[in-house]
């Protein structure tokens, strides 16, 4: 049975890789954008960092183009080994394969998963069947590229908690996180939950000052490619589009997205607690406020229900109330109560500072928050499903993505 259950997993993963591929010969990108955003991103090639890396550079700011120098010095450098982009697409999706490898390594440091045919090795198949990684893979993507390192650092990091003598992890943690920031720098927010997570740790002071040196050179080329040359009109030129409540709620409403299926096998749990006249009346209080202040007139981003909601209604009023409710559970949910629950919020409180230039994407989230949930949170909601975890479970939020997949699909053929 061992044996079937290993052969299995592998025969799931090599028929998803193979999807992917079939995705990539097909010029796959039911997102929409990001075939557009990598025709740009040859335009900031050959304009700028065709024949000098300096001069891209240093005049990046010619073009508004919310993605990183270093991304783009990235694809660059790819396009002069490689000669042909298609080559450099091929290549750099099977780069992006390092990401579910290096979740499912997670799965065995983290949860002492020592034999591949266990069902909780088949969570990183979830990323083949995210219209985000697969567009994201085959059109090379910012995000991808920089979750790659971020995940890279969550290992790491992990590997550091389980024995706090090797401070090389700890090095490597931060060197793998500033390389994300540096190509999406939003990143760098990550940053700080880690540096809480270890003061709470309560280490001695020479491994805290290492942190912050490490973490200060390496910050340095950024800081002064920002502040001291000015260069930083790409980074900053969208912040504060939208007000604040705005932004609270459709990030509410795309996080809950992905928490739906781990909520529902907890709502037995959940319930018990939820019903009462108090929390009655705080949800009254958000969709109220929700009503007031919430004001998004684009025809692009706003997640799911946000689509759904105007899709359906012509309004924003189903919006309203289930954002409102999302925003409740999140509340309900990651309440700091103990040490590890200040963890959890303040990995929630990052999410939300992830979109605060407020135009909510779910590309922002998705793998990412599968990923949090396999290796940083420390919720029972999340834990008791994951070290329980069995084909039931993986089948539920399969078809769960998939539906979301069916969705994309359905939009670019009828749409």
């Amino acid at each position: 049975m061992s044996k079937n259950n290993f052969t299995a997993n592998i025969l799931i993963y090599l028929f998803l890789y193979i999807s992917l591929l079939t995705g990539f010969f097909l010029n796959e990108d039911l997102v929409g954008g990001f075939q557009k955003d990598f025709e740009i991103h040859k335009m900031l090639v050959s304009n700028l960092f065709n024949n000098s890396f300096i001069y891209g550079l240093l005049n990046y700011d010619i073009y508004y183009v919310p993605h990183s120098p270093i991304y783009i010095i990235y694809i660059a450098i790819l396009k002069k080994i490689l000669l042909s982009y298609d080559i450099v697409r091929l290549i750099n999706l099977h780069i992006c394969l390092i990401l579910p490898l290096t979740v499912a390594l997670i799965i065995k440091l983290k949860f002492n998963k020592k034999k591949f045919n266990d069902p909780i090795f088949l969570l990183p198949t979830l990323f083949f069947i995210s219209p985000f990684f697969r567009s994201g893979s085959i059109w090379i993507d910012d995000n991808i590229f920089a979750l790659i390192f971020f995940t890279i650092s969550i290992y790491f990091y992990l590997k550091f908690e389980d024995d706090l003598k090797k401070t090389i992890n700890l090095s490597m943690s931060i060197l793998f996180i500033a390389v994300a920031a540096y190509m999406r720098p939003v990143y760098c927010i990550f940053s700080i939950y880690f540096f809480i997570r270890i003061l709470l740790f309560n280490l001695n002071t020479k491994i805290i000052i290492e942190y912050i040196t490490l973490n200060i050179i390496l910050s340095l080329p950024a800081f002064y490619y920002f502040f001291i040359l000015d260069i930083n009109k790409w980074a900053f030129q969208y912040l504060n589009r939208e007000n604040f409540f705005t932004i609270i709620f459709l990030t509410s409403s795309v996080i809950g997205f992905y928490l739906l299926p781990f909520i529902y096998f907890n709502i037995k749990k959940i319930k018990k607690r939820i019903f009462n006249l108090k929390n009655i009346i705080f949800i009254f209080i958000m969709i109220l406020i929700n009503f007031i202040f919430f004001e998004y007139n684009r025809d692009y981003s706003g997640g799911i229900f946000f689509k759904i909601s105007n899709i359906l209604f012509n309004s924003n009023y189903l919006f309203y109330l289930i954002s409102s409710l999302i925003l409740f559970f999140l509340f309900f949910i990651f309440k700091p109560k103990s040490l590890k629950d200040i963890l959890d919020f303040l990995l929630i409180t990052v999410l939300f500072f992830l979109e605060i230039d407020g135009v909510v994407y779910h590309e922002t989230y998705d793998p990412l928050l599968l990923i949090l949930i396999i290796s940083l949170f420390k919720n029972p909601i999340f834990l008791n499903i994951i070290n329980s975890f069995s084909l039931k479970y993986y089948f539920f939020i399969f078809i769960y993505y998939t539906l979301f997949f069916l969705t994309f699909l359905v939009r670019k053929l009828y749409l």
